[in-house]
């Protein structure tokens, strides 16, 4: 087992985070979040300014005892499933590989690279 002063230790975080990987990887998640933040957000806001502007709009029958305020919240639901499951797709596909660079690179030592090359 190889102990390391705290300053290396810090020094190695700091280089994984200042390095490519970490920051390509911090860019892909960051870009996932905004479109689907504004995907939500929107979808929340529109739902909120009919049913404060446009109560009737909502009071609209579709079939039986359901009216579209129903079916607004229910395609809510919807689209928070959808939302989630595109987003551990993402993961799985654009982010977890990049993590796992960062991470070797950080679990190999301070005489490594993030790509395994030596220093």
């Amino acid at each position: 087992m190889v102990t390391q002063s705290p300053p290396a230790d810090g020094d190695r975080y700091v280089a994984a985070h200042s390095s490519a990987e970490f920051q390509t990887l911090r860019r892909r998640s960051q870009a996932f979040l905004l479109w689907a933040s504004v995907v939500f957000f929107g979808w929340w806001f529109t739902g909120s300014a009919l049913a404060t502007f446009a109560p009737d709009f909502f009071r609209r029958e579709v079939g039986g005892p359901v009216n579209l305020g129903l079916l607004f919240v229910l395609l809510s639901f919807v689209l928070v499933v959808t939302l989630s499951g595109l987003y551990l797709r993402y993961a799985r596909t654009r982010l977890d590989p990049l993590g796992e660079q960062v991470r070797a690179g950080l679990e190999a030592g301070p005489d490594v690279g993030p790509k395994g090359e030596t220093r």
